[in-house]
């Protein structure tokens, strides 16, 4: 046997190449049919707020914890009044809290030209 000869084989393959039978393509089409996945109908959902969904439109649980601990410092820094206060606020050792007058009454507006109605 020549090279030629194998050359020569598969040039004739070539040319007579054989079609497959309608039969055997529509049991092959059939099959591949059977073995297609099913695509299921995309079902709409409707999205539900959760606690963490909510807590992340405001920032997330970070957020909040920060706003608990800062309210939670505040309440016990007007509580205690510890002597840190004083050192960056020399004004509170002199004048407590009790004695200051948060709401004056009319005396403000006692040099006022014009009487004060009300």
């Amino acid at each position: 046997m020549r090279d030629s000869d194998l050359d020569d084989l598969f040039a004739e393959a070539r040319r007579e190449s054989p079609a497959p039978s309608a039969d055997l393509m529509m049991r092959i089409l059939a099959d591949a049919a059977a073995e297609m996945p099913v695509q299921p109908a995309p079902v709409r959902s409707v999205p539900r707020r959760t606690a963490g969904a909510r807590f992340a439109l405001f920032g997330g649980g970070g957020l909040f914890a920060g706003l608990a601990t800062a309210t939670l410092v505040g309440v016990w820094i007007g509580i205690a009044q510890p002597p840190v206060a004083e050192v960056l606020w020399p004004g509170t050792s002199g004048d407590p809290l009790e004695t200051m007058d948060l709401a004056p009454g009319y005396e403000l507006f006692a040099s006022l030209d014009v009487p004060v109605e009300g």
